[in-house]
């Protein structure tokens, strides 16, 4: 990494899964105006549906997931008659509106339940919503509760891609995290899953973990691109012990260095790309025969909650505890807790806690800012367009991109700005500064820090 960069490791910026992004949301979005979104979806308007499986059997200390470590599956099963009273409550407002794009099983872990509980989740979906053959299934699998023969089940329900929670293969690393599971286990997952006839697998792998080295790193990469999965996630670790309390189990001295960390992402770029494997976004990878292979090479390519996606539905209804729905511009996120989402549907009621509503300005803010990290370019008068900033605002945001082309980070030319291939890393990064609240929210915090240093 050019050392012109180091200076932008430690700065921050949403996610920008959604826009506005999850700090905004507040409780002046609930069930009544998720009731109304979701009435007004169109009969043939397609929807992804996501499914959170808030459960596992162990707590690996990187986690930030909203989940819960319940090692008695009876205990849980309250939680699957609540999630799919949650699906009929929501078919009966949808009353056969919307077409099913796509189905994700997030966690949590999705396989600490039996194939056949997760089937009846689907006969439910089926049932109440709809969906064809045609409609992708995907589902988060840990391999540690991975067998051949609920690897085959899952199949046989209909799962078609199938993701493996990887991390890292270090086994000195796996035990730094509370997450030990051999490369054995892994490539007898992957085995399965091709017995099985499932021609789309996934690896997530996170960088910046404790106790990561290159060495080790790239012994992880060779180890991944022999078992070829088909698509590759290759996530930062996000070490915030403030906020995950569970995170201070991690030694903060056994953390890569900012740039140490940044060069791990660099060498798993290069290895990828000289494996065949075409970059999607800025942390994603996948063989260029895969679905989200081709939607990057034809500018389909989209992004919502799961990260990059050839989904083309931009209507997203979740299911579950913390599930965020996006439906034309509203945001609504279900309540956190299981306790307080099965005490809210076992009560015939939506569980809808808090969201956001965005203004037809801020949606398309949302759509300039996903062109610009699924494309990596984008059109600066449209932004100007859209945001319509006044003279200062204009100047300040030019001074910002003239330092980032000073930095070989983008290329400005006939109006366009591009962020150059090697410089995917900081994507988000260059996209918070077309963002007026992410800048808003700078000054703030400025704002704040310089009146508590006087």
């Amino acid at each position: 990494m050019q050392e012109k960069w180091h200076k932008y490791l430690t700065r921050s910026a949403p996610r920008y899964t959604s826009y506005p992004s999850a700090l905004h949301f507040n409780t002046a979005v609930g069930p009544k105006e998720y009731r109304a979104a979701l009435e007004n979806i169109g009969l043939y308007e397609p929807i992804s549906i996501y499914i959170h499986i808030p459960f596992c059997t162990q707590l690996c200390w990187y986690c930030g997931c909203n989940m819960r470590v319940e090692n008695d599956p009876e205990r849980a099963r309250p939680y699957l008659q609540a999630v799919i009273a949650e699906i009929k409550q929501v078919g009966e407002i949808l009353r056969g509106r919307g077409v099913v794009s796509q189905i994700h099983f997030g966690g949590g872990t999705p396989n600490y339940f039996a194939p056949k509980d997760l089937r009846n989740i689907l006969d439910q979906v089926e049932q109440s919503i709809g969906f064809t053959d045609k409609s992708p299934v995907c589902m988060e699998l840990d391999p540690r509760l991975c067998t051949s023969e609920g690897i085959h089940e899952l199949a046989a329900i209909g799962i078609t891609r199938m993701s493996l929670g990887v991390q890292d293969f270090d086994p000195k690393v796996q035990e730094a995290i509370n997450r030990v599971q051999s490369f054995e286990m892994v490539e007898a997952c992957v085995s399965a899953m091709r017995e099985a006839g499932v021609e789309d697998v996934s690896f997530d792998l996170l960088y910046g973990l404790p106790l990561q080295n290159a060495d080790s790193f790239v012994d992880s990469l060779r180890k991944t691109i022999s078992l070829s999965p088909e698509r590759i996630s290759l996530f930062g670790y996000a070490h915030l012990p403030q906020k995950i309390l569970h995170q201070r189990l991690i030694r903060d001295d056994d953390l890569p260095s900012p740039v140490a960390r940044a060069d791990l992402a660099v060498l798993a770029d290069k290895a990828f790309l000289a494996a065949g494997y075409q970059c999607i976004g800025f942390d994603h990878f996948a063989k260029p025969e895969t679905a989200i292979a081709r939607a990057a090479q034809e500018g389909r390519l989209a992004r919502n909650f799961q990260g990059f996606t050839e989904d083309k539905a931009k209507n997203v209804i979740g299911f579950g505890p913390s599930a965020i729905s996006q439906i034309h511009g509203l945001l609504a996120q279900n309540a956190k807790y299981i306790s307080d989402y099965q005490q809210a549907i076992g009560e015939g009621q939506l569980a809808t806690q808090k969201g956001v509503e965005a203004s037809s300005v801020e949606q398309r803010l949302g759509d300039w800012i996903d062109g610009l990290l699924c494309r990596q370019q984008a059109d600066l008068s449209d932004w100007h367009e859209i945001a319509a900033p006044d003279d200062s605002e204009w100047q300040g945001l030019c001074a910002q991109l003239r330092r980032f082309e000073a930095d070989d980070l983008i290329v400005l030319a006939a109006g366009q700005i591009t962020i150059r291939p090697e410089a995917r890393a900081f994507s988000r990064l260059i996209a918070a500064v077309f963002d007026p609240s992410f800048a808003k929210q700078r000054k703030e915090r400025s704002a704040k820090a310089f009146s508590r240093a006087i």
